[in-house]
């Protein structure tokens, strides 16, 4: 029975995902989900008494999902490339969990309106920042890691909300671009710090 009701919680929340990630959260009616994921309105309520509970629930797929994409796809190369090999994964692992960034989404619709939903968007983002410190740390710039980390998040977000109005490789052709020539600047820095005297 246990199985069961696992089965009916997750058909409504793969049923919803798309339809919150095409639709957007305010637009995409319960009756709708209800319909589309062929159980009974009594069950629907039992697994999500209100529609934020069911948006939450969605958020925290949704991220879990995108992350570990995101995760295992730029973890598998060489430790020094990854800052910037995250943004030649982000249009393959984008398209795979649905275009556009349901947090941006919630972000967008709610603002700071509904405090719940705020915090699961505040505390995934919370994780990819960390994530990207933790990339640029370990390919060299310990030192600039936490700045770099909230400059990455930005690029990244700015890439997710750009593969909306374009195609996924070209927003993140240029967050890639400006996280490159971001690098750069450090590496110059760097070498004229060690070749000209009292810099």
């Amino acid at each position: 029975m246990a199985g069961t009701k696992t089965g009916v919680r997750d058909r409504i929340v793969q049923t919803a995902l798309p339809l919150f990630a095409t639709q957007g959260f305010r637009a995409t009616g319960i009756d709708r989900i209800i319909a589309d994921s062929a159980v009974a309105k009594a069950s629907f309520y039992r697994h999500f008494p209100s529609k934020d509970d069911l948006i939450l629930a969605c958020l925290e797929r949704w991220h879990i999902s995108h992350f570990a994409a995101l995760k295992i796809a730029v973890e598998a190369g060489e430790v020094k490339s990854r800052p910037l090999s995250l943004f030649d994964a982000l249009p393959q692992v984008s398209e795979a969990t649905m275009r556009g960034d349901l947090l941006i989404t919630a972000t967008v619709e709610f603002g700071s309106a509904k405090p719940a939903i705020a915090d699961v968007v505040a505390a995934a983002r919370h994780q990819l920042r960390e994530w990207f410190e933790t990339l640029l740390g370990e390919a060299g710039y310990a030192d600039m890691a936490d700045s770099l980390s909230h400059e990455w998040l930005l690029l990244y977000e700015g890439a997710m909300i750009g593969s909306l109005r374009e195609t996924p490789q070209q927003a993140a052709r240029c967050a890639r671009a400006n996280a490159e020539r971001s690098l750069q600047q450090i590496q110059l820095k760097r070498l004229l710090s060690k070749t000209l005297p009292g810099t």
